[in-house]
């Protein structure tokens, strides 16, 4: 991250990298780059010299910690970093050792292998300063796939050192300086910011109001607003212009594409001036132009020589002055043609964006977050708007609960053990003695827990694990050499994926601990869970129930965070679940400012969709169904709890004047938007679209003016009963004494309310929503309806034959 600068105490705090000459640093090529798999394999390599070093000398310590505060021309600066390793001579001098993979039979560059020698002088420099005693330093280079090391005792002169860190922080300092002026000019900017529609909607001048306020307070918001109120636009326009004028950044986080795309068009609409520069940040995997297994300049052609190319090419400076809003598509060709990395450019331009729009995975998944959220970074003038964010609590739970797969294994070892080299068999057999593992330990599980169960709480043979992560350690250097010598890398690489996919399980296994996890065993898609039974699937699984510790980690180090979503009541669940500061955060509900007659509620008390009510309603509800579409003079969205009900009810629908469009579970991109372009293109509104509730049809899309006319939601849309889910519901039953109802109605009935905000998005829309399952009557789940649903009388008052009910309402609304 870049050097960090407090003006008012004219401090600033750098990362002893940013000391190093910016030429020099680039003369690495990649650098350190490459995310989180470069990281892995950085660590992977070094593990045995480390382990080695650890076993000689029992005062060997790595990555360890130093920080000094340096003063230079009325300015502190506060310089930190980790030493790779650190042990000492007889006579007690520190060796600072700075530790680096090479090639077999290469070596290093002479201008790669000054820089790491500038930057061991750098620590040896550093810990000298604190300690004031006799300090060298020394180049550790391993081999790849050996174990050969070399030594290289580096010369130090430590007055030569500290000039190079004066001249260097005189040249940060002159870019604060240059960049103060420029900030002068968005303040300028922020003053002439302009809300972006003609009028403010109501509701939308209450919604600034609070934002600005907690952006002041350096507080938090959460915002609950119906759907079509504009609440994205009106929480941008005040924090963008607080931003500017108080040179903060702001991160726009969302759980779906579709959010970003119209996140990214209010920012534009926002923009018009080219006050200010914003970045959609896409997917590293969409990113990528090579598909390659690793991302290193040893592997992949857009990494190598990355900096030079990214200089000549001058990509950075042309996609800037093209335009303030810097879309994936756009970078990626040009990045191409460049032959430098879409993603790695995609991040360079967000160091100067001033707002990023990208998905949660960036701020909140310790395996591909930025490196600004990181547990080391500096988020104070940081400003989050989290749209949706009632999606954050499950998907924050999902970073912590990864699963290891015996069929994942075998399908690597299958892979491997088909190509014939010696390495494939012994890497082969690597998986092989993995997916043993996971049976043995599931099938064993199981057999205590007694019966025909097919998933089990219990411990992990953790020190097997970890033998074998050391075994996969080796593997993967020499996997990865052998690919190189033989240019056989390909995409999708099945043991490439095994390797990261344990690496994150162990890593996540370290802090599994305390009641917020539990740990478990899953045999899927077997006849039963016996000991000789191999045609299904064996998991051990993590779960994370309550990942609100390591949420708010993030959340409660930024400026403000702004958390918007029409559902997000009962606030107690989302601000502890979330892990927000309660000092810090207050709440925001915003009623619909929609006319009520346009649009009719009613609830079908015939039916009923529990599980083992339903193959008795299956019939009722397809024909119940079937009739209400045909009174709707307009498209209908209908929306099940599951694939497997839709499939069961599609198969008994009859309905006339209707096209059907089911969506398939292996719905891609492209296929949703080519069904939404039929929805607008449907001059008769003859569309029934047949889909399930919480996916890309039913939150975070759009379907404006008579692009829809009903919504049908069957059921309350709970999760499936599992063993996850009783899991949930004890550990909220212990904490929270809701038990029930926080693990299975809140995340059903919130994917209920998303469904049915996609009908009125404006005050001309209108519309019926019908809800078919006697229980939306019934505590807790009426409970959970919003406030403006509920007549005088009460929730039987929406009592009603949904065909009939939409035959008298559009009859009325088309006289």
């Amino acid at each position: 991250m870049p050097p960090r600068f407090e003006a008012a105490s004219h401090t600033v705090h750098l990362a002893v990298g940013d000391l190093l000459e910016t030429a020099m640093v680039r003369s690495l090529g990649f650098a350190n780059r490459g995310g989180y798999e470069r990281l892995w394999l950085g660590q992977a390599i070094h593990s045995r010299y480390l382990e080695g070093a650890r076993q000689a000398d029992a005062s060997y310590r790595q990555e360890v910690p130093v920080k000094i505060s340096y003063p230079h021309r009325g300015w502190t600066a506060i310089i930190q970093g980790r030493i790779d390793g650190l042990r000492h001579d007889r006579d007690g001098t520190a060796v600072v050792e700075e530790i680096k993979s090479v090639r077999r039979g290469g070596g290093l560059a002479p201008p790669v292998a000054e820089l790491y020698a500038r930057q061991a002088g750098l620590y040896a420099w550093m810990l000298r300063t604190l300690e004031e005693k006799e300090v060298r330093a020394e180049l550790i280079l391993v081999e790849i796939g050996s174990e050969r090391v070399e030594r290289r005792s580096l010369e130090l002169n430590f007055q030569v050192i500290e000039a190079i860190v004066q001249r260097r922080l005189n040249s940060i300092i002159r870019s604060f300086e240059s960049e103060r002026e420029a900030f002068a000019g968005r303040r300028a900017a922020a003053a002439n910011l302009a809300f972006p529609h003609s009028a403010v909607r109501p509701g939308q001048g209450e919604i600034m109001a609070r934002v600005e306020e907690s952006l002041e307070q350096r507080s938090h918001l959460l915002l609950e607003a119906p759907t079509g109120i504009g609440k994205t636009v009106a929480a941008l326009y005040p924090a963008l212009r607080y931003a500017l004028e108080h040179d903060k950044k702001i991160y726009v986080l969302t759980a779906k594409t579709l959010q970003q795309e119209m996140a990214t068009a209010v920012l534009s609409l926002l923009n018009q001036d080219r006050a200010f520069t914003s970045l959609r940040l896409r997917a590293k995997a969409k990113m990528c132009a090579n598909s390659e297994v690793i991302c290193h300049e040893e592997y992949c052609p857009y990494a190598r020589d990355y900096y030079s190319k990214l200089r000549s090419s001058q990509v950075l400076k042309k996609l800037v002055e093209e335009s303030g809003t810097l879309l994936p598509d756009r970078i990626f060709e040009s990045a191409r043609n460049a032959e430098v990395c879409p993603f790695e450019v995609s991040l360079e331009l967000g160091t100067s964006a001033k707002v990023v729009v990208c998905d949660y995975n960036y701020a909140f998944d310790p395996h591909v977050a930025l490196e600004d959220f990181g547990s080391e970074g500096d988020l104070e003038n940081t400003i989050l708007v989290i749209d949706e964010i009632h999606n954050l609590v499950q998907r924050g739970r999902g970073y912590y609960s990864p699963c290891l797969s015996s069929t994942q294994c075998r399908l690597a070892a299958e892979t491997l053990s088909g190509r014939g080299e010696p390495i494939h068999r012994a890497i082969a057999a690597l998986c092989q003695s993995l997916a043993e593992l996971i049976d043995r330990t599931t099938v064993g599980a199981l057999e205590e827990a007694g019966g025909d169960v097919r998933a089990a709480e219990t411990s992990f043979p953790e020190d097997e694990l970890w033998t074998l992560r050391a075994d996969f350690d080796d593997a993967f250097i020499d996997y990865l050499e052998y690919r190189r010598d033989t240019s056989s890398f390909s995409a999708n690489d099945l043991f490439a994926d095994l390797y990261f996919t344990f690496l994150r399980f162990l890593n996540t296994l370290l802090v599994a601990n305390g009641e917020a996890f539990s740990l478990f065993v899953e045999a899927i898609g077997s006849s039963r869970a016996g000991r000789s039974e191999r045609t299904g699937d064996h998991q051990l699984r993590i779960l994370c129930k309550d990942a609100g510790k390591f949420l708010g980690a993030t959340l409660n180090r930024t400026h403000a965070s702004i958390g918007l979503s029409a559902t997000l009541s009962p606030h107690d669940f989302y601000l502890d679940l979330l892990g927000f500061d309660r000092e810090r955060t207050s709440t925001l509900s915003v009623p619909s400012p929609f006319p009520i007659e346009n649009r009719l509620i009613v609830i079908d008390d015939r039916v009923a969709t529990t599980w083992r009510s339903r193959p008795e309603n299956y019939p009722r509800i397809a024909a119940g169904l079937g009739r209400f579409a045909e009174e709707v003079p307009g498209n209908c969205l209908a929306l099940f709890p599951s694939y497997q009900f839709l499939a069961e009810v599609e198969q008994l629908l009859e309905v006339k004047g209707k096209r059907v469009i089911i969506q398939e579970r292996s719905s891609s991109d492209q296929d949703r938007e080519q069904i939404l372009e039929v929805l607008r293109s449907s001059l008769q509104g003859d569309i029934l679209l047949l889909a399930v509730a919480g996916g890309v049809f039913a939150e975070g899309v759009d379907y404006p003016g008579n692009m829809l006319r009903a919504v049908a939601v069957v059921g309350p849309c709970l999760p499936a009963l599992n063993l996850e889910q009783e899991l949930l519901k004890i550990y909220f039953e212990e904490r929270f004494e809701k038990g029930f109802e926080y693990a299975f109605v809140v995340p059903g009935m919130t994917r209920v309310i998303q469904a049915a905000g996609r009908l009125i998005r404006s005050p001309r829309d209108s519309g019926v929503i019908a809800l078919f399952d006697r229980r939306f009557l019934q505590g807790p789940y009426c409970h959970h309806l919003p406030n403006d649903w509920i007549p005088t009388d009460g929730p039987q008052g929406l009592v009603g034959v949904p065909h009939e009910a939409a035959k008298e309402f559009f009859r009325s609304t088309l006289l």
